[in-house]
């Protein structure tokens, strides 16, 4: 990851943990300044800044053990106050890329127990439930106030990225999940407009929920999320013009339009019956299918030979070695170049 591309990725380098870089935005302190002014006092702002950290650290980790458990890989962290990104390269089949996406999550209701006894034996359990309030806690006194009250907020912070997370938008888990369910029944094009869609519906739905209920929060998610979609969609569109088409004009299509109107014309009463056309449309949509895997294993070979071109050999963990002849060898057999 190229750190000077962008604001949104300026960075500071928090080391290698378990062959993974992780870096800091830095802007995330302003997320801490933030929190000591919305929850009163330093001392409880600071502390629930820390259990935020660990919790979005924990679940990028998720993304990244879920992706090399499953045959995948994952090699950078990048922390931001919005959240956390995981640089993952999950395997090209169904389980392995919706178990990568979905370990972040999973590691949230993981932590998030560790809270749970605590928060159910509280005096304003509904409260902590609410992903619109943080209950007063107090980290002035000894172990017996203080672990509690770190207890409280590591379930807080866990509850509230799981309930966020799920949430069925670009670029959430719970959004890339839909997306990939969706791509299991549909075209990958088709699934990708639907999930857009959706996006943008809750979106909206989330603007005038928040005006509705004058709720500053879900309002502000709401008009990140619509603009979010809005650029997903209008990439979309710049793929498909960029990969199906030619100066403005799809020649295969054209090829196939002359070729049928030649048809209508000589053999008009020699119409494929409905299995047939169904049949065609299935093996259309499986070789669709087919032609996304292998752009999918063609983009991790582009980045696993960048990264063997510009850092080196040593630089390749035997995850992403055994990654690299594994793409190479099914794009061979498969008669693409690698």
């Amino acid at each position: 990851m190229n750190s000077d591309r962008s604001v949104a990725f300026w960075s500071l380098p928090l080391g290698s943990w378990f062959a993974v870089r992780v870096r800091m935005s830095i802007f995330f302190p302003l997320l801490a300044l933030a929190l000591c002014y919305r929850l009163g006092t330093p001392a409880v702002g600071l502390s629930f800044a820390l259990v935020l950290f660990v919790s979005v650290v924990a679940h990028e980790f998720g993304h990244v053990l879920a992706a090399r458990v499953t045959g995948g890989d994952g090699d950078e962290i990048l922390l931001t106050p919005m959240g956390g990104l995981a640089f993952c390269y999950p395997a090209p089949t169904f389980q392995s890329k919706f178990w990568a996406i979905a370990g972040g999550p999973l590691v949230n209701v993981g932590l998030g127990l560790i809270g749970l006894l605590q928060v159910l034996n509280s005096a304003n359990t509904a409260q902590w439930f609410n992903p619109f309030g943080f209950p007063e806690v107090s980290m002035a006194g000894g172990p017996s106030v203080v672990v509690p009250s770190l207890c409280l907020m590591f379930f807080k912070a866990n509850w509230l990225l799981l309930v966020i997370n799920l949430v069925p938008v670009h670029p959430l888990d719970g959004g890339r999940m839909l997306q990939l369910v969706l791509s299991a029944k549909l075209r990958s094009d088709v699934a990708r407009v639907w999930y857009l869609r959706a996006g943008a519906t809750v979106g909206v739905s989330m603007v005038f929920g928040g005006l509705m209920f004058d709720n500053t929060w879900v309002m502000a998610a709401g008009a990140l999320v619509i603009p979010l979609n809005l650029v997903e969609s209008f990439q979309m569109q710049r793929q498909e013009y960029g990969e199906e088409s030619f100066m403005g004009y799809d020649f295969s299509q054209g090829y196939t339009s002359l070729e049928q109107s030649n048809t209508d014309e000589f053999e008009a009463d020699d119409q494929p019956g409905v299995l047939a056309r169904w049949r065609a449309q299935r093996e259309e949509e499986k070789r669709q299918k087919q032609e996304e895997e292998d752009r999918d294993m063609e983009r991790q070979l582009d980045l696993l030979l960048e990264k063997l071109h510009t850092h080196g050999d040593g630089s390749m963990t035997a995850t992403e070695k055994r990654r690299l002849q594994d793409i190479s060898e099914r794009l061979r057999q498969r008669g693409r170049p690698s």
